[in-house]
């Protein structure tokens, strides 16, 4: 085994670690400032590496929830996801065991469907 290949295998300080390199971002709803039940985003998160992706969410008082997965084909990972349930849930990407940073996401009633959809 090579020293560079050493050093990869034991995961040497300074080294890269594949995670989210950022924050989960799901583009500005149409109601620009909550999203809607029954709609539909499309979320993207900027990854420093290959591999799955996973797309979680959570509610406060209630277990993470996956919301789906993705392998990143080039420097993002993205998903589309419906949000079912109204409320406020902490949203955030996997990869590699690695947790990325978590964004709040603010959840109401959805009128319309798919894209032609708004929230109040």
């Amino acid at each position: 085994m090579t020293a560079a290949v050493a050093l990869g295998v034991l995961g040497a300080p300074g080294l890269a670690q594949a995670a989210p390199a950022g924050t989960v971002d799901a583009g500005v709803p149409l109601s620009s400032v909550v999203y809607g039940t029954g709609c539909v985003y499309t979320l993207r998160v900027p990854v420093n590496s290959s591999g799955t992706v996973t797309f979680w969410e959570k509610r406060q008082g209630s277990p993470e929830h996956l919301i789906g997965s993705d392998v990143p084909d080039g420097a993002a990972a993205t998903l589309e996801w419906w949000p079912r349930t109204i409320g406020d849930r902490l949203v955030y990407a996997k990869q590699n065991g690695v947790v990325g940073p978590s964004t709040v996401l603010r959840v109401r009633q959805g009128y319309g469907s798919g894209g032609m959809c708004f929230a109040v």
